[in-house]
């Protein structure tokens, strides 16, 4: 029934965006979802994961682990965050991005065993969601745990980058501060990986599971096929109506 009455939201999310009305328009919208039913499984869990590290160029060194799990669409405890210290030196370029320094990991991290090891029982081997997840997952963590035999836990979920990409054809980019400013989110520090990590958890309640619900995608499994579905043409079109 639901189907072949799609709402076509894009028109009348760029007039609410220019009267600053989207928040609460979001917040109905969730609303009516949960009334009919068309909501995320209550019981699927999955962690939001952001990392901060020494550069971009291997060996990649971690110097920040961040996580939220989420059950459905919902925060479901404390969130997570450690600072690794591996007794190096950070490169002038990385702190000028996300603000940590030598002296600073000296002080509050913690080895990196006893960081990684914290960060497994936290993820309790749920899929993990990432905003670039090839880098967090693929550049990041497995090459680190590989250099520290650290056994490897959770797996990869889906990327909101490329998510957004084909949730969103109005931003031509897809970064966290774009899309913050954009929906109005506050994004607290930037290249903080705590922040973005809330970030993420907004942009999710207010931007993504609008329009995910509104295409009936709302399985864990559905989300991970429709972020690397292509043409990303036709993923707009499969938001934008139509039976």
């Amino acid at each position: 029934m639901f189907r072949c009455s799609k709402i076509r939201f894009f028109d009348l999310e760029r007039e609410l965006h220019q009267k600053e009305l989207l928040p609460q328009f979001y917040l109905k919208t969730l609303l009516f979802f949960e009334s009919v039913g068309l909501a995320m499984l209550k019981d699927t869990r999955w962690v939001i994961v952001d990392t901060e590290t020494d550069g971009l160029y291997d060996p990649i060194r971690i110097l920040e682990i961040a996580a939220q799990r989420m059950r459905g669409w919902k925060p479901e405890g404390e969130p997570f965050q450690v600072y690794l210290n591996h007794q190096i030196s950070i490169p002038y370029d990385a702190t000028a991005i996300h603000g940590l320094t030598k002296e600073f990991l000296d002080k509050e991290g913690i080895h990196p065993h006893k960081a990684h090891e914290a960060f497994k029982v936290y993820l309790n081997d749920l899929p993990i969601v990432a905003h670039n997840l090839n880098y967090d997952w693929n550049r990041c963590l497995l090459p680190e745990w590989q250099r520290l035999c650290v056994p490897v836990s959770g797996r990869p979920g889906f990327c909101t980058m490329l998510l957004a990409r084909r949730l969103l054809p109005e931003t031509r980019k897809v970064n966290l501060e774009t899309l913050c400013r954009y929906f109005g989110i506050d994004a607290g520090r930037a290249h903080s990986a705590s922040s973005d990590v809330q970030t993420v958890v907004s942009l999710f309640n207010q931007v993504f599971r609008v329009r995910l619900e509104s295409a009936q995608i709302t399985d864990f499994d559905d989300i991970v096929r429709f972020s690397k579905k292509s043409p990303i043409k036709k993923c707009h079109a499969m938001l934008g109506g139509g039976c």
